[in-house]
């Protein structure tokens, strides 16, 4: 037995020595089990099993204390290490509520809770807070290309004509957070760490055919207008990750999917993770028609929805940007333009002014 009190070397030193005598001791059993006596074997029994019984040694006893202390290993940890498992038949949308909205084509559908949602047209230059049966409740005048609700029920939107990010406060009055000058401001989405996401692209004749000069990024800011990142280059510092970064909005798991359109008929949706590197681009499946991306939702479980407007579709992917199914198809849906997903409730607007209200139905396996 290894006694106590020693210092960790030469604990080390007795523990190898042992070790070595064990392995010798096996090693002669295995070589001369065939012609060993029974009394022979006894011995070398009782001499490996006193070696064993000498290997318990108290670690805490010498200059160097350890201990292990257990740890239990949650769900969470477990999905990320093994995956999880989705029954994709049960991933589904059942129309609860539709409605017609005056106009052409559906630019602003922005969820407030399940019931209620903001609600704008492409000719229009207001929004409206309506309900899910299409009731107005009041009137902003402002004419976003885009706008998101956070966390704390603050809305910011982009005012592409005034080059800025501005906030519509409670009281109905509008106060601008940054000038994005001369950038002009897209798509926004609150980033998960409280800020905001905004798509922007400066003022150009051909939007697709880009010099070194043009800019075409991501901004990550602050509420208060302060910068924190930027995405405008891959890893290489010279490979462009936009051509025309559309709509944007950050996964659950911090990844930042952006809507990116390559042409007036075609585009991907790029998918990166907060450092700026590329997981994947996604450019459309099983399609007769140019995939078209307008707009980008997440559920709670970081699947993607995109709607593709060119095939009348609404895409589920993966959160890694991997096709799952369609949730919604041609037979079902006229050009979807713009969608918002609160919780289960899920609100697609569409050309010609339609608002359809669905129910998402998430059930894993």
């Amino acid at each position: 037995m290894i006694k106590k009190n020693k210092n960790l070397n030469e604990v080390k030193s007795e523990l190898k020595k042992k070790e070595k005598e064990i392995e010798e001791i096996i090693k002669f059993i295995e070589d001369n089990n065939s012609t060993m006596s029974d009394y022979n074997l006894i011995d070398n029994h009782r001499e490996l099993s006193k070696n064993l019984s000498g290997q318990d040694v108290e670690i805490k006893n010498c200059k160097h204390s350890v201990r292990y202390r257990k740890r239990e290993i949650s769900d969470e940890v477990l999905e990320n290490m093994i995956g999880k498992t989705q029954d994709l038949d049960k991933i589904s949308l059942t129309e609860t509520n539709s409605f017609k909205y005056e106009g052409k084509l559906i630019m602003i559908v922005r969820a407030i809770c399940e019931d209620h949602c903001y609600i704008g047209d492409i000719e229009s230059f207001y929004i409206e807070h309506v309900n899910n049966r299409g009731e107005k409740k009041h009137k902003s005048n402002i004419c976003p290309n885009d706008m998101c609700v956070t966390d704390t029920d603050d809305v910011y939107f982009t005012d592409f004509d005034n080059k800025t990010i501005r906030c519509l406060l409670s009281s109905g009055s509008v106060s601008t957070v940054i000038s994005t000058d001369p950038l002009l401001p897209i798509g926004i989405c609150q980033s998960v760490d409280g800020g905001l996401l905004v798509t922007l692209k400066d003022l150009e004749s051909n939007d697709y055919k880009l010099e070194r000069h043009n800019r075409r990024l991501v901004r990550h800011i602050t509420v208060t207008g302060d910068v924190i990142h930027e995405y405008e280059y891959q890893e290489d510092g010279q490979t462009r990750l936009f051509t025309v970064p559309l709509r944007v909005i950050q996964n659950r798991n911090g990844d930042i999917c952006v809507v990116n359109l390559t042409s007036d008929h075609t585009g991907e949706l790029v998918i990166m993770s907060p450092s700026g590197r590329i997981k994947s681009i996604y450019r459309g499946q099983n399609l007769t028609k140019d995939f078209k991306p307008i707009d980008v939702a997440c559920d709670t479980v970081c699947n993607i929805l995109a709607t593709d407007f060119n095939s009348k579709q609404i895409h589920l992917l993966s959160p890694d940007g991997e096709f799952l199914k369609f949730l919604l198809t041609e037979n079902e849906v006229n050009y979807p333009f713009r969608l918002s997903l609160y919780n289960s409730t899920l609100w697609v607007g569409y050309k010609g002014g339609l608002v359809k209200v669905f129910q998402y139905i998430l059930l894993c396996a």
